[in-house]
């Protein structure tokens, strides 16, 4: 199937090049413009120099009375941009992408400084600095590039972020789960324009954070944030990490097209303005499966069920109106699969252990409206109002070989949430040297939740969950950003959680310090503490007290929040122009964990670490967790035609259950060290660009619980050895990816060619084990073995 399809793409990608036009020898050129504005209080700055750095004569230019810059005729290629302004910290933008078939539009922000006015140099923070400029440790922004250069990313923000230090991937290489420092994907935050929002994947199952393709679309989205630990006090409800996410707006001058075809899918995006005297735009995006598009139009892949999805991202700005700022934007997708084993023939069907057929769906979905009202040049209020929505249908039947194969049905899955939101905060900029921000965060919540699965124990039908439920989270808080001088910073602030369902709470003090040493080296230091409430479905689990009357009781109803304390210490040094190093050393303290009310090696700690998701009843805060470890970072920027980005982290990961013994979670691999290297190549006077990419990732190997081969044997069934749950690790996990593109400038187009080859050398990484009854052995099943993606995209 793989070589087929690479083949149909190769065909088509190769005659979309011989149909390209011939470009005529001249200088391709394009136009940067953009606003520039206070970070702090939003307000424009008038007069800021802007100049495109190594260009002949050299393109400056200075900023109008809304902030608004423009310089035209800028040549195609990478390009530095430098910006200055009496009393601001120098700005510097490395690495900017021109093309000739789209506008380069920034939205840019600079800071004051706090020393007196006068002129002087004072330079800007690392190039990797967050849009947020509360974040003191942990933290770091990405850019749409990096999502799309770096070898393995697929396009994907969390398949990209697995190369940063403490971050790894949940444990299968079809899913983009993040794990970090040991933590459950689970305690992941996803937030786009300051809403918070469900898990943004194609084919999330039940209490999952990930997905085998995400519907984040990187052609829609700006650089955003990525935080691993101690984050400030906006964000709240998570205890490992955060991703903040923001939406670029469209073109508000001139219409632009994307076309693409990859891994994502086929995708069309138009962009525009609405109004151009008002500086209102659009932007829009539509993807349909790949294959599911070939299946359509006759094209076969065998037995193995197509997966079918399809995803829409748009935003609407209204930047000028007499009410403020308004924009409306939104994410949402489909998807579905068959995974059916009774297509199977002969030997290949004799061969499966479990032999099983599953009919799945998915859907997700949020729209929302952001406003922006500025009370004056100081301050202003920012409200995001959004309705969100997730859903999956599963039905799985047993194949019986002991009778001939029949199909037994075993598990009836319907799950619907949905949630209204509303974020709203006040932002005041003092002065230079104090800021301060307080918000509220209020969410309703609908649950209508159908499980049924088969006990072969009790020989009965088990109803998990028959819900039809609405609750909600109350979240407040406050943060104060005090610059001490220019070289040190506060960050002291505190977060409010309530879940209203059980009227648990949770008060959360946050704080960090920034001390830049000198303009090379600072130190961070982080403290928060983040509650977070249970996985939703685990307070409806239904415990059965009654075989015969089929009675059964709440018994998860009143669980609390768990609670994390995290610690951080950090150490960034320049090491050149272009080149970082970063070491972080971190200790987290877990309480209030979720564990089994009798004693037993079980936690929510380690949900997320399988498919499936556990039916887990009778539950108490008993348990506790730590996650300690060291990371390091090695980066050097883009520039020269080169860059390389090196992470180690180090780690331990545990907790103790009701047993009160302390374990590995499941997530302990102990270990992540990437390696991540790039070139790129010019030609014909700049205008095309061939790109190399090469990723190794070398890990410790997931943790599993043993099975117990007698007992397996004796019950034809698989049996797990729960006393030595996670003890042991499969062989260490080892992948190579590679990422070759061209891209090709022409006149008023841009096209680009990329093949991305994952896990290059075909490497077997065990992905999980099972007791086979048919032959009474231990089998082991394997990652995605040697799996390559083409793409192909255009500007116009």
């Amino acid at each position: 199937m793989k070589l087929q399809l690479v083949f149909i793409l190769s065909f088509f990608t190769t005659c979309v090049l011989a149909l390209a036009p011939v470009v005529t020898p001249v200088t391709l050129t394009q136009t940067v413009r953009g606003v520039l504005l206070d970070r702090d209080s939003r307000s424009p700055l008038v007069g800021a120099t802007v100049q495109i750095l190594k260009t002949t004569p050299l393109k400056v230019t200075v900023t109008d009375v809304d902030g608004k810059f423009r310089i035209t005729d800028v040549p195609v290629g990478r390009q530095t941009i430098k910006i200055t302004y009496l009393g601001y910290n120098e700005l510097v933008l490395n690495d900017v992408i021109v093309n000739s078939g789209k506008e380069v539009v920034l939205n840019l922000e600079m800071q004051e400084t706090v020393v007196s006015a006068k002129e002087v140099v004072i330079k800007g923070d690392r190039k990797n600095a967050t849009n947020n400029e509360l974040i003191s440790v942990s933290g770091r922004n990405f850019t749409i590039d990096q999502t799309q250069r770096y070898a393995g990313s697929l396009g994907d923000p969390s398949r990209m972020a697995s190369n940063f230090a403490g971050v790894a991937g949940g444990g299968s290489d079809q899913r983009n789960d993040i794990v970090i420092r040991g933590n459950s994907p689970l305690g992941l935050l996803w937030r786009m324009e300051g809403a918070d929002i469900p898990n943004p994947n194609h084919f999330s199952s039940q209490g999952a954070n990930g997905g085998p393709v995400s519907i984040l679309n990187n052609n829609v989205l700006a650089n955003s944030d990525f935080i691993t630990g101690a984050f400030p006090s906006m964000y709240g409800n998570a205890n490992s990490g955060v991703f903040d996410l923001k939406m670029r707006n469209g073109n508000n001058e001139k219409h632009e097209y994307t076309g693409q075809i990859g891994f994502a899918g086929v995708e069309l995006m138009a962009e525009g303005p609405i109004n151009k005297a008002k500086g209102s735009s659009f932007l829009l995006s539509y993807r349909y499966s790949t294959l599911a598009a070939f299946d359509a139009i006759g094209l076969s892949f065998g037995d193995a069920g197509v997966p079918k999805y399809q995803d829409l991202s748009f935003k609407l700005n209204f930047p000028n109106t007499k009410a403020g700022a308004f924009s409306v934007f939104g994410i949402g997708g489909f998807s579905s699969t068959q995974l059916l084993d009774s297509k199977k023939k002969g030997e290949e069907l004799a061969e499966e252990g479990y032999p099983i057929d599953i009919d799945f769906s998915s859907r997700m979905g949020v729209a929302g409206v952001t406003h922006t009202y500025m009370l004056d040049k100081s301050s202003y209020i920012k409200t995001v109002i959004t309705a969100s929505g997730e859903a999956n249908d599963v039905d799985v039947d047993s194949l019986n070989y002991y009778n001939n194969y029949s199909k037994f049905p075993i598990q009836f899955r319907r799950t619907a949430t949905t949630r209204q939101s509303l974020h709203s905060f006040y932002n005041k900029k003092i002065s230079a040297r104090h800021s301060f921000r307080v918000g509220v965060i209020a969410t309703a919540i609908q649950l209508n939740m159908q499980d049924t699965t088969y006990d072969n124990e009790l020989k009965m039908y088990r109803t998990n969950y028959d819900i039809e439920e609405s609750t909600g989270i109350m979240q407040a808080y406050a943060n104060w950003n005090y610059r001490i001088s220019e070289q040190l910073s506060t960050n002291v602030g505190v977060h409010y959680n309530q879940f209203l369902l059980n009227n648990t709470s949770a008060v959360e003090p946050r704080a960090g310090v920034k001390w830049n040493v000198n303009n090379k080296q600072s130190f961070n230091l982080g403290f928060g503490m983040h509650s977070q409430i249970q996985p939703l479905p685990v307070y409806f689990q239904r415990s059965l007290v009654d075989t015969a009357a089929k009675t059964y009781v709440l018994t998860n109803k009143d669980l609390k929040m768990s609670n994390s304390y995290h610690y951080i210490l950090g150490y960034e040094r320049q090491l050149g122009e272009n080149l970082f190093l970063k070491s972080e050393v971190y200790y987290q303290h877990i309480t209030k964990q979720a564990v089994e009310r009798n004693p037993s090696y079980f936690s929510v700690a380690n949900f997320g670490a399988d498919f499936v998701f556990p039916e887990a009843d009778s539950l108490v805060n008993k348990g506790k967790g730590r996650n300690y470890g060291l990371e390091l970072t090695l980066e050097r920027y883009f520039s020269g035609s080169y860059y390389f980005l090196v992470t180690a982290s180090l780690f331990q990961s545990e907790y103790k259950g009701s047993d009160n013994k302390w374990r590995s979670t499941a997530f302990n691999s102990n270990y992540v060290f990437n390696a991540l290297a790039g070139k790129e190549w010019k030609f014909k006077d700049g205008k095309n660009i061939l790109a190399l990419s090469l990723k190794v990732t070398n890990a410790g190997g997931k943790r599993y619980v043993p099975v117990d081969q007698v007992k397996s044997a004796q019950n034809r069934q698989t049996e797990y050895d729960e006393a030595n749950a996670y003890k042991d690790r499969f062989e260490d996990y080892f992948r190579t990816d590679i990422r070759i593109s061209y891209k090709k400038n022409g006149k008023r187009i841009t096209q680009e060619w990329a093949l991305d080859v994952q896990n290059v050398f075909n490497t077997q990484n065990v992905l999980t084990q099972q007791y086979n009854p048919r032959t009474g052995k231990m089998e082991k099943e394997y990652q995605i073995g040697i799996f390559p993606v083409p793409l192909y995209r255009i500007y116009f």
